[in-house]
């Protein structure tokens, strides 16, 4: 079982804990804007799922990466309560409980992990991070290479002329 730490004291991480490589679980989330979306499954763009576990866990680093890519990628901010800073209310929710469970993060009913789940296209979470303590930053310079990464992949497979045997 996953921990992270809250003021010094260990804290377990509940329900069921996603690893790199696993087919990311589909949930279905109010948005702050009221609109119920489908999320964490096969998608047109790369999905990144940020759980914060404070209103004030926005940063203005990880917000400008956010800003970066968020033409090339579908990117949800989920915390406990409602953000400090302005974002889209469309890619933002308060519905933070379902999300945590199904990802492993859920502390308790007001709480749960900071953590960065980046899932391909194909709907493979590709990368993880949940901080050691709930208090610590994100790798940013680690989160924005994987993000880059996973936006440019580009499958590879047969051809369609090698499977022809042209």
């Amino acid at each position: 079982m996953q921990t992270t730490t809250l003021n010094g004291i260990e804290k377990p991480l509940l329900t069921k804990e996603r690893k790199i490589g696993s087919e990311a679980p589909a949930i279905s989330l109010k948005m702050n804007s009221g609109e119920e979306k489908i999320i964490g499954m096969m998608a047109t763009k790369v999905q990144v799922i940020i759980t914060l576990p404070f209103a004030d866990g926005l940063s203005d680093a990880l917000l400008e990466i956010i800003t970066t890519f968020a033409q090339k990628s579908f990117i949800y901010l989920i915390c406990t309560t409602p953000l400090t800073k302005a974002y889209d209310a469309h890619f933002s929710s308060q519905d933070f409980e379902v999300v945590a469970k199904k990802f492993g993060v859920f502390i308790d009913d007001t709480l749960c992990a900071k953590s960065i789940f980046i899932i391909d296209k194909e709907g493979s979470v590709v990368y993880k991070e949940i901080t050691k303590a709930i208090e610590d930053a994100f790798d940013l310079a680690l989160f924005q290479t994987k993000l880059d990464e996973a936006i440019h992949f580009k499958r590879k497979g047969h051809v369609h002329e090698n499977w022809m045997g042209a």
